[in-house]
């Protein structure tokens, strides 16, 4: 059986095992780490639709009570003043009057614009003077025919519009129906806020909470948000969260996910003092980007520990792979080449030989009377005599030749590049180095012969 043949026999060559073993051992990490960082990365997401942002929105809420929801109480407060409905069924008599409680609204509550219109005069008072005459014929006077019909369940409007005195700057009016003694509507009265005031309340909110926080009306319009906002100023027109608008609009408020270019967590919750939505956005975990550095590392040392795994299943295999083939190829006793190698190493050295024409020889040994050693020993001697021939002749070729146990007390040497003449000198040095050596047993010198035979193959 051929070299190769022999060496092939191993299931798995020693790269491909190595190779297999880490590709399956990388894998094994790769899986294992990777479900451990989908889990947690889950248990975040759960997280911060569950707990984080309805936290965050229930503490934004919390604010918006005493920063927002206060001009409505001023409103309110205004609408229900005795001295209001007094002046009122007055027939307006002192107007000075009305703009100096208008001016004392604005310096007690620190509102940017306080107004009162009478429903008798149509008359719009501020803190200054008399502004003007409402008129249902002018387009931008609807607001205040139309808050006329407000119900008594909901008897305030909010409404985001220019500044009366400053039409470059946009303010939130919250109008209340004020009402006399016996319920008769007689005319509103409310406060004004400035947007940049609630958009710095906004940015305030995004700065402590690290969140996307911005206002919607039930028409899916964004009325109110900060400098930094990137979404569209609808929700019908926001990618991704389009398709959510129906189930946000339909429900007081909720839980939702989205993508847009990554996934976006949204809390939605109305506020039902403004009948707007209060939208709190988080893109990620704070905790995501340790995560996922993390797991680097845990790629990092399973690619370590796939390496060390392969260094030293390399060792490994190569160290049985190199005690198989002595196995497949050495003699066990004497340790020279058995007849398996000999037949391998025999062709391919013929054919170099041929190829290159170049003279090859065959020595065939065999030590004389070796069965009376056997006799008159027993076997172990016998072995130890075939290990010192061994020896000697691995000391006595040259390294190109190739020495051979063929079967019992018989011996083949190949010489290679070797004519007749050499092999003859060859096998006459074998010969007298054997006559002279000794095997040594308990107190006795046993000598040993050999007789020779040469093949030449040419």
């Amino acid at each position: 059986m051929r070299l190769d043949l022999m060496t092939s026999a191993v299931w798995l060559n020693k790269t491909r095992a190595a190779v297999l073993f880490t590709v399956m051992l990388l894998t094994a990490f790769l899986i294992i780490s990777w479900t451990s960082f989908k889990v947690a990365q889950q248990s975040m997401e759960a997280e911060i639709k569950e707990n984080t942002l309805p936290l965050t929105s229930d503490n934004v809420y919390s604010e918006i009570q005493q920063d927002l929801l206060r001009p409505i109480f001023i409103s309110s407060l205004m609408a229900h003043d005795t001295f209001v409905r007094d002046w009122v069924l007055e027939n307006e008599s002192d107007p000075q009057a009305m703009i100096r409680y208008l001016r004392e609204i604005d310096n007690r509550f620190d509102t940017i614009f306080s107004f009162f219109i009478s429903d008798k005069t149509k008359r719009y008072y501020d803190p200054q003077r008399i502004l003007k005459t409402m008129s249902e014929s002018v387009q931008e006077d609807q607001w205040y025919f139309q808050a006329r019909e407000l119900s008594d369940e909901h008897p305030y409007l909010i409404e985001v519009g220019h500044d009366p005195e400053k039409r470059d700057r946009l303010d939130i009016f919250i109008n209340h129906k004020v009402k006399d003694y016996n319920g008769n509507f007689i005319g509103i009265a409310g406060v004004g806020i400035s947007v940049e005031k609630v958009k710095h309340l906004i940015e305030k909110y995004q700065e402590r909470y690290r969140r996307t926080i911005y206002f919607m009306d039930k028409s899916g319009q964004v009325v109110l948000h900060g400098d930094d906002f990137l979404n569209a100023l609808n929700i019908h027109q926001q990618p991704g969260l389009s398709s959510l608008a129906m189930a946000i609009l339909t429900n007081p408020g909720g839980s939702y996910q989205y993508d847009n270019d990554g996934p976006v967590f949204l809390n939605t919750r109305l506020i039902p003092e403004f009948d707007w939505y209060l939208m709190i956005e988080q893109r990620s975990h704070p905790s995501e980007q340790r995560l996922w550095i993390t797991l680097m590392k845990n790629l990092g040392v399973s690619l370590a520990a796939s390496l060390l795994f392969l260094f030293l299943l390399w060792l490994t295999i190569g160290g049985y792979q190199r005690r198989l083939e002595r196995m497949a190829t050495t003699d066990k006793l004497t340790g020279v080449m058995n007849r398996q190698a000999f037949d391998y190493f025999f062709k391919r050295l013929r054919a170099m030989c041929f190829t290159h024409r170049k003279p090859m020889s065959i020595l065939i040994l065999d030590i004389g009377h070796f069965k009376r050693v056997n006799d008159a020993y027993g076997h172990g001697v016998g072995d130890l005599v075939l290990q010192n021939i061994a020896q000697l002749l691995q000391q006595a070729i040259r390294s190109s030749d190739q020495a051979c146990r063929w079967g019992g007390e018989e011996f083949v040497v190949l010489l290679d590049d070797c004519t007749l003449e050499n092999a003859l000198q060859r096998a006459d040095i074998l010969r007298r180095a054997v006559e002279i050596a000794e095997v040594s047993y308990q107190k006795e010198k046993i000598h040993i012969t050999i007789s020779a035979a040469i093949i030449r193959n040419t």
